[in-house]
């Protein structure tokens, strides 16, 4: 058999998800050439068909995506939230978040899944800079003083400077390379879908805190409301096994009439809630980056947008490498991605744990506390504004990407 020749790029990524076609992006606009490998075939898992699936991106992350001009092809549908509805069950006391109170855009945008994923597609594949090698995914990984060599299960022999794993949670990379993760598990699962009701919902999200997990009713368009309804494992599958006339019932129960009568539409989605976190994120030639190297609760809609702020991060280094014309691949480049996103990829997935934690028992003291703080933060206006600054991604140390520069 002919041997394959030889193919070189500055980057391979592999992983062809959301975060994976996002970095590739970002890095081919700036003349960095990319492969990337993805296990399935990305074009044969796209269709208009909604599955009931959305992701909340927050405003910096939607700034970042405008930069990239990548909004105009997956947010074409996105539904704006201009207000953050937040209690404790159905306690009167809430925590209220309005866009028109830092006076500068939403508070975050809904995007359906399908959407977003055929969006990045199509800006890949136009990409003259990058090159979409799927169904594939690789199979031996060797590096030396200047570059990766990589082989394909196909045959197809790569190499690069730098390999980056962008496989989410189950990377088998992350574990060809062995690096090993620290995980704990909430004892919740998350039963995910999305409903139709009567009434206009405003833009508002809102997120209620049972002792049984929270449940969030996110903004969609067309008078639709993404649901993420967080219940103990074996109560989540009693409630994923009800017929469509059963399961409507019990979603009535939990999101109540304010929206008059609601019914879920597409499919219904359930999976476990565990947080994780990457006891490194290099190795040789090789860096982690999105749900790879963390991996957090549901609660605040921050998981996807960790791994936006992560590219954000990780491109401007990449970009700024190249140019100087250092090695994209060496400690020292990656290095300083590791510092800027480790710290606060810990802090916010452990703040999330402690949070989750807080919320998700029914101990009168702590119920009481917890009411009682929510309406207190709304109560004091330069408090509140720093929590809606950090719902909106903004606080910190931002990447270029972020503040709307471009690289």
């Amino acid at each position: 058999m002919k041997k394959m020749s030889l193919e070189k790029f500055d980057v391979v990524i592999s992983g062809g998800g959301v975060v994976g076609m996002t970095l590739a992006c970002a890095l081919a606009q700036n003349a960095i050439t990319v492969a990337l490998v993805e296990y399935t075939d990305i074009a044969a898992s796209l269709n208009n068909e909604f599955d009931g699936r959305s992701y909340a991106i927050s405003y910096a992350p939607y700034v970042m995506l405008e930069t990239l001009d990548l909004w105009n092809k997956v947010g074409r549908e996105a539904q704006p939230i201009n207000e953050i509805h937040i209690t404790d069950g159905h306690s009167p006391l809430f925590l209220h978040f309005d866009e028109r109170d830092l006076g500068d855009g939403p508070l975050g945008q809904m995007v359906e899944v399908r959407h977003l994923r055929s969006g990045l597609f199509e800006a890949v594949s136009k990409n003259e800079n990058i090159t979409l090698i799927n169904p594939d995914h690789i199979t031996d990984m060797n590096s030396t003083l200047g570059a990766s060599h990589l082989t394909l299960d196909s045959g197809r022999e790569l190499t690069c400077a730098l390999v980056i794993c962008a496989e989410g949670r189950q990377s088998p990379l992350r574990e060809r390379m062995g690096i090993k993760i620290q995980s704990w598990n909430y004892k919740q699962t998350a039963i995910v879908t999305t409903v139709q009701h009567d009434h206009d919902h405003g833009g508002t999200a809102y997120e209620r805190f049972y002792p049984s997990g929270p449940f969030a009713i996110l903004p969609l368009r067309d008078r639709r409301s993404s649901i993420v309804w967080c219940e103990p494992p074996e109560q989540a599958k009693v409630i994923m096994n009800l017929s469509d006339a059963a399961f409507n019932a019990e979603l009535t129960k939990k999101f109540g009439a304010f929206l008059g009568d609601v019914k879920h539409l597409g499919l219904r989605w359930s999976y476990p809630l565990t947080s994780q976190l990457a006891d490194d994120y290099l190795g040789e030639r090789f860096c982690l980056i999105g749900d790879a190297s963390h991996g957090i609760h549901p609660i605040a809609g921050q998981g996807f947008n960790l791994g936006l702020r992560d590219i954000a991060a990780l491109a401007e280094v990449l970009v700024d490498a190249k140019r100087l014309g250092g090695d994209l691949g060496s400690e020292f480049t990656l290095e300083r991605y590791v510092r800027w996103r480790r710290t606060d990829n810990n802090i916010l997935a452990l703040g999330m744990d402690t949070l989750t934690r807080f919320f998700s028992n029914d101990i009168t003291p702590i119920r009481l506390a917890r009411q009682i703080g929510l309406s207190i933060v709304g109560e004091i206006p330069p408090l509140k504004k720093f929590f809606m600054r950090h719902a909106r991604g903004t606080v910190g140390k931002l990447p270029k990407l972020l503040r709307g520069e471009k690289l």
